[in-house]
């Protein structure tokens, strides 16, 4: 799953931070916005944990290994202008 962080629209090399604060990080503006697609993706699938959801023990499986992957996914991402989440498990 491809989601574009950086609005193409954009010259972020021209944001102007007020005097006395640390310059504007791309790099961090990427990280915070690829944390909160990860946290969405993650809020999404949280029925699939649930006692009383529908799914058999190997979907109930491939729903934690996701989970796990996209909990994982910061700590192996560069950052960049596009982030690729893996897919979902399918039904």
């Amino acid at each position: 799953m491809l989601i574009q962080l950086d609005d193409p629209n954009m010259d972020y090399s021209a944001v102007v931070t007020p005097e006395g604060h640390p310059p504007f990080d791309n790099d961090l503006f990427r990280v915070q916005k690829m944390r909160k697609a990860r946290n969405r993706l993650l809020s999404e699938c949280d029925w699939t944990q649930m006692a009383d959801n529908q799914l058999d023990d190997a979907q109930r499986a491939a729903w934690q290994t996701y989970r796990q992957t996209l909990r994982d996914f910061p700590t192996t991402w560069t950052p960049g202008p596009t982030v690729e989440f893996p897919d979902p498990p399918t039904p």
